[in-house]
């Protein structure tokens, strides 16, 4: 039997690319998969890019035109 989790919190994933919601889920099926080990060693990388600011941030490889 499959067991559903429900998490109630204010979620904007519906604003995103139907295809990088995609990805999301497929990230969080691979976190799933791994060792928790790998897990808190993805998560930690994760958190950093969540804090990024991109219009203050120098992020490696991101052009902030793009944003103007």
């Amino acid at each position: 039997m499959k067991k559903f989790h429900t998490i109630c919190m204010n979620c904007r994933i519906n604003e995103l690319p139907e295809q990088h919601q995609v990805t999301i889920v497929h990230l969080v099926n691979h976190l799933a998969s791994h060792t928790d080990s790998y897990q808190q060693h993805a998560m930690n990388r994760i958190e950093k890019i969540q804090r990024e600011n991109p219009y203050t941030d120098d992020i490696k490889g991101f052009d902030k035109s793009d944003l103007w």
